[in-house]
């Protein structure tokens, strides 16, 4: 007998059976059917829960952590998985991202790996984020007119709930997790900013271009930040448009005294702390003026050092005698300070002290900074070369604009005056110079810097000396002292002991 007509012997046997039991073959197709629904019914369970996401999003953190980012969000914390937020509302949106997903399960057993992270990381783009996760997702929940409409029009399910999502009902399920409707009844009232959502949502805008990442940012609580405000309205300021750029702190802020505090900012410590107070400041200016160009808008983040006076950032682009203050009137700001201490430079007794209070009497504190002197301690050192020459102090102790660097004892406390510097030829007598001696008839500016400089170790020839140069200057027919050729004058054998 053929395989042919083996089935269709078969069938004529199967076709008797039915006849002659009916009510058995109803309830086996019944059974069937059902064990089918069910069977299905747990598939379809078992493929939307966030363990089974895994196996495509293993990882603990970035491209690849989306399971593991979202179980920090409040959306896990609220039993809101995967599919409430991937997925359209009601039993055929369901049904529809289960089948569009088939091709994704495809490529992660048999595509490109690389092709899986590059559409991992368009997440992060607004626009592409905005495809994924809808508008009217989001509102869903967190709006009573949406929930109500999208429930109104659609199948919900099929007697049988596949998630979350199709089992909330608004406003019971936005009161149960203590939310308001963002469209009509604005922010928490535990919060100052109203972000105006129905305002932004009548402009076009998407939920993800101000809260993207809410579910898979990793962090616990993790909420939006005004930066995110800024990209925004700071565009709209610098571009002359409108709506309210971010100085129109009103518009968004739902208390006045939110707006202008009147706890003040305290910068430093001591005496030269700085109390700042925004009311003093928003009766003048604008807060864009300050926000977010020159101070961020995080208590704590900006830092205005000693080194920023007199530079175009945090407070001088203002105080710089123009627009406000001159930053140089140093009380007006340090209302407990008498002045910048005593700046001690150098060592021991011939050390110079610096004061601030007797410079300042005839000049302003930009006459030094930042062109001479920068406003940091301990930055700027003023060496012994340094004398005579046109930088640090002597740029005004020239004998012109102050006294001449050549007295000393101006400033220095004790003179420093220098030790006798011997020289030892190999072919005479050593010559030992006396800064006393010579001290004592000329002014330092006599020789230094103009023949000697002012630094160790200069070299001393005899032949520089025969053509006028260096100690030639003076010792010589023209100089006025003995002549260098006269040798014993200064070459002398040391008395033996």
């Amino acid at each position: 007998m053929s395989i042919k007509e083996r089935l269709f012997s078969l069938a004529e046997l199967v076709r008797s059976w039915i006849f002659a039991n009916p009510k058995l073959t109803v309830l086996i197709l019944l059974a069937g059917i059902g064990f089918f629904v069910v069977i299905t019914a747990q598939a379809l369970h078992m493929t939307s829960t966030p363990n089974f996401c895994r196996y495509c999003h293993p990882k603990d953190a970035g491209m690849g952590g989306e399971v593991a980012t979202w179980e920090k969000s409040k959306h896990a914390k609220a039993g809101v998985s995967c599919l409430d937020c991937h997925a359209q509302p009601g039993f055929f949106g369901y049904m529809k991202a289960k089948i569009s997903a088939l091709p994704d399960v495809y490529r992660e057993f048999l595509g490109d790996p690389e092709h899986k992270m590059h559409v991992l990381m368009k997440s992060n783009d607004p626009a592409y984020a905005a495809r994924l996760v809808k508008n009217d997702l989001c509102m869903f929940c967190h709006t009573d007119g949406m929930n109500q409409k999208i429930r109104s029009e659609r199948i919900m399910s099929v007697g049988h709930a596949f998630r979350k999502l199709d089992g909330v009902k608004n406003p019971d399920f936005r009161k149960s997790h203590s939310l308001p409707d963002i469209m009509t009844e604005g922010v928490r009232s535990t919060t100052d900013v109203d972000p105006k959502h129905s305002k932004h949502y009548e402009m076009g805008l998407s939920c993800v271009d101000c809260h993207l990442k809410i579910a898979h940012s990793g962090m616990v609580g993790y909420k939006s930040s005004m930066d995110i405000c800024f990209k925004c309205h700071d565009a709209k300021r610098k571009e002359g448009k409108k709506p309210p750029a971010n100085e129109n702190c009103i518009a968004c802020h739902r208390q006045a005294d939110r707006v202008t505090p009147d706890k003040p900012i305290v910068m430093g410590k001591g005496d030269r702390a700085v109390s700042f107070k925004h009311t003093t400041h928003t009766k003048a200016v604008q807060c864009g003026i300050c926000h977010t160009g020159l101070f961020g808008m995080k208590a704590g983040e900006t830092k205005v050092t000693f080194a920023d006076h007199g530079k175009d950032k945090a407070c001088f682009p203002c105080h710089n005698g123009k627009k406000a203050t001159d930053w140089q009137n140093c009380n007006y700001c340090h209302t407990g300070m008498s002045g910048p201490k005593p700046v001690k430079m150098g060592k021991d007794d011939t050390a110079v002290t610096f004061k601030h209070e007797t410079h300042t009497k005839g000049m302003k504190c930009d006459s030094c900074h930042t062109t001479i002197f920068p406003m940091k301690a301990g930055v700027s050192k003023v060496a012994f070369a340094d004398h005579g020459k046109d930088k640090s102090c002597f740029v005004c102790h020239n004998g012109k604009k102050a006294s001449d660097w050549s007295n000393c004892a101006k400033c220095h406390a004790k003179v420093p005056m220098p030790k006798d510097i011997v020289y030892k030829p190999s072919d005479a007598a050593p010559v030992t110079f006396s800064h006393d001696f010579h001290g004592s008839a000329f002014a330092c500016k006599d020789c230094h810097t103009k023949i000697w400089p002012m630094k160790r170790g200069a070299p001393m020839k005899m032949d520089p000396m025969y053509e006028g140069k260096s100690c030639g200057t003076c010792h010589s027919e023209k100089g006025g002292a003995f002549v260098a050729t006269d040798c014993d004058k200064c070459h002398i054998e040391p008395k033996k002991k």
